[in-house]
């Protein structure tokens, strides 16, 4: 690594420049083209609601050479628009032509990914690595063995797995679409033009330019809203409105996109189990996001800083740059990120179960799914019996195929897997008790060798 290199976080949501000490520049992916110029970061964010037709926030989501609806003669498809926030990145006086590291969201395909180096390349940045963010950011951070790191993007959370065996590496990729940045900013929008309408009779969103000045000043009445409360101000034609914010009444109109991002993280644990949940600061700012995920038994929350990835980037950049550029996925980590305290792990994860034990009998577990109830149907079907209160005729659904055995939750009265509730779905482990009913029926996954 030479003394010049900087890293560079990329996702769905901007980029973050960084170097040995702090972030040196930071935009979000939003861009704003007519005639025969484009404007990216602040400077489109400050015209996207005036002429929403030509501004674009899922470009570096989903950079492409599709055509796009409207064209301009500088901007035909997604990759022009990315090639232009990078040129501009390239020009920074920060920048002034060092090597980047460069740290990519997990959400991005294999050819995404070589496209997005090829735009880099074609914007004058040099790129001497490549790496995945989430691994990056969490490599030389204490955690359990097993973890997740939480993303939001404009338009989709991401939820990497990590695995911590010999350094960290990256395990599988779940998205949430519509769920992310965008989607929060504008039920926060929509909750704050009904608190002026039922204060002062004036809706902002009635107009472009009092919708622009609506968005342009959310954040910083998020902010102030974050300790309790503040009054949110707007003036238009001469005149001053106002209303006041509570941060519970913002947390509670992003209720539902909250729930969506607690299930994604349900659906990637492991009944019962200890883990870590990395949450990059964008995570973290979301009213009400923190607290729902506190809720969450036995996972540790670890607060990322921001551009935490392209701090991690930078710090293993001896490790992520060779003489051919390749995609990294696994990290060596500090000898403190592996020391913790075996008294936060409730348990040790095992590996998949093959079969469940219920009342005496044993069932195996495959692709065809083995459907738990008080009068399950199909062919493959466990009809329990005793007490039956709180069992649904279809309560539940058993699962097993590629290293995995998960669990998906049918009923009206909710399934218990040592004795949490499952939220949907969950994947299961050897030694895990589901129990249906209540007080219920106790079935027990086991592992049958050969």
């Amino acid at each position: 690594m030479t003394q010049a290199t900087r890293g560079l976080e990329l996702t769905g949501a901007g980029f973050a420049l960084a170097d040995a000490a702090a972030v040196v520049a930071a935009e979000p992916a939003c861009a704003w083209f007519e005639r025969d110029s484009v404007l990216t970061g602040p400077a489109a964010r400050a015209r996207a609601r005036l002429a929403p037709l030509f501004a674009s926030t899922r470009y570096l989501e989903e950079p492409g050479t599709e055509p796009l609806a409207r064209q301009r003669p500088i901007v035909r498809n997604t990759a022009d628009l990315v090639y232009a926030q990078l040129a501009a990145l390239a020009r920074l006086p920060v920048l002034a032509g060092q090597p980047v590291v460069l740290a990519v969201s997990s959400g991005y395909s294999l050819e995404q990914l070589r496209l997005l180096v090829g735009i880099a390349t074609a914007a004058e940045l040099t790129v001497t690595g490549l790496v995945n963010a989430a691994v990056a950011a969490a490599a030389d951070r204490p955690s359990l063995p097993r973890a997740l790191h939480l993303d939001l993007e404009m338009h989709r959370a991401v939820l990497t797995e990590l695995i911590r065996a010999d350094g960290l590496r990256r395990g599988r990729v779940d998205l949430a679409r519509a769920v992310g940045l965008r989607a929060i900013e504008d039920a926060l929008a929509q909750h704050v033009a009904q608190s002026f309408v039922r204060a002062t009779r004036f809706d902002p969103l009635h107009q472009a330019v009092t919708e622009q000045a609506l968005y342009d000043r959310l954040p910083d009445w998020l902010a102030a809203a974050a300790g309790g409360g503040t009054v949110a101000v707007l003036e238009h034609g001469g005149l001053r409105h106002e209303t006041r914010l509570e941060a519970a009444h913002l947390s509670a109109a992003l209720a539902p996109l909250t729930a969506e991002i607690l299930r994604l993280v349900h659906s990637a644990r492991r009944a019962g189990e200890a883990l870590t949940l990395y949450l990059t600061e964008r995570v973290s700012t979301v009213p009400g996001l923190l607290a729902a995920l506190g809720t969450l038994h036995g996972v540790a929350l670890v607060g990322l800083p921001s551009a935490a990835a392209a701090a991690g980037a930078l710090a293993h950049a001896a490790e992520i740059e060779g003489p051919e550029l390749a995609f990294v996925s696994r990290l060596a980590a500090a000898a403190a990120a592996t020391a913790v305290s075996a008294s936060s792990e409730r348990r040790t994860v095992g590996e998949a179960p093959t079969h469940v034990v219920c009342q005496g009998r044993v069932w195996a577990l495959g692709s065809e799914p083995l459907v738990v109830g008080r009068m399950p149907g199909g062919p493959r079907a466990i009809a329990v019996s005793g007490s039956l209160a709180g069992v649904s005729r279809t309560h539940c659904v058993l699962i097993a195929g590629g290293g995995d055995a998960v669990l998906e939750d049918l009923s009206s009265y909710g399934t218990f897997v040592n004795g949490e509730r499952v939220e949907r779905r969950a994947r299961l482990a050897v030694g895990d008790r589901i129990r249906v009913g209540t007080p219920g029926v106790e079935l027990e996954l086991v592992r049958i060798a050969g």
